[in-house]
């Protein structure tokens, strides 16, 4: 069992820390897999920026996950903010991830939309994982895991953008695949006292990037309202239109 490591003083969560710089990326991985997490809440802006399109948009809104006692993993994000150029505008999107499933919901129009990506009989999957969510936000995954898909170096906060506005003692790894994929590199930038992602930025081969930046941060900490946000049980179907769909190979 690996020994996880205190590297951090700091009297709360939220006071100044000093971590040291002799740090390894096996150690900042060994922290990583040890966290002790069960739930986590957090703000989330997300920013997307399309080379192509020459268009950028940004999303705010609340990300949530939760962690049982047999491993299993859940995720649920809410965005209620879209901002296009100079135009915001409300536009709720609410993603649950649960097991082998994953459900839209559009609470406006009363659509329910639930996903099965994994074949029947095979393990769930981690949403945060990455390759698996929408957002990847390694949460308490294993040095094992990341290193056999990826090469990993440590790495500074950006100078410009929103992640530049982190806090100083954040610790950044850069990771880039060892074969082909869809991501040219990801910037992980962890909170060296909870040692969970407060920033990634990921940089696609077309050149698309990603930015997701979490702030007021609660961790295991659920409220029933957040509970609730994680529950995939098919609503009324007098009231509501409801799509489910098996996994297809």
């Amino acid at each position: 069992m690996l020994t996880h490591l205190l590297i951090a003083v700091c009297s709360t969560a939220l006071s100044p820390c000093f971590v040291p710089t002799t740090l390894t990326v096996d150690d900042i991985l060994n922290n990583v897999e040890n966290a002790d997490v069960s739930s986590v809440t957090a703000t989330v802006a997300y920013t997307k920026t399309d080379p192509i399109l020459n268009r950028r948009e940004i999303r705010t809104g609340k990300v949530l996950f939760r962690m049982d006692e047999d491993s299993k993993r859940e995720a649920a994000i809410l965005f209620d903010t879209l901002i296009i150029g100079r135009r915001k505008e409300t536009s709720t999107k609410h993603y649950i991830f649960s097991g082998r499933w994953m459900a839209e919901i559009d609470h406006g129009k009363k659509q329910f939309i639930k996903r099965e990506l994994v074949a029947p009989g095979q393990e769930g999957i981690d949403p945060f994982e990455l390759g698996s969510g929408p957002i990847p936000l390694p949460i308490a995954q294993t040095r094992e895991s990341i290193l056999a898909k990826f090469n990993v170096v440590k790495t500074d906060i950006p100078e410009h953008g929103s992640l530049s506005k982190l806090n100083d003692n954040v610790i950044g790894l850069r990771l880039t695949p060892k074969t082909k994929d869809e991501w040219k590199s990801i910037d992980l930038f962890y909170d060296p006292v909870t040692w969970l992602p407060v920033g990634v930025q990921t940089i696609e081969t077309d050149g698309t990037i990603r930015i997701s930046r979490l702030t007021n941060v609660s961790l295991n900490v659920l409220t029933v309202e957040e509970a609730q946000l994680l529950n995939m049980e098919l609503p009324n179907p007098k009231e509501w239109s409801i799509d489910v769909r098996p996994y297809l190979k």
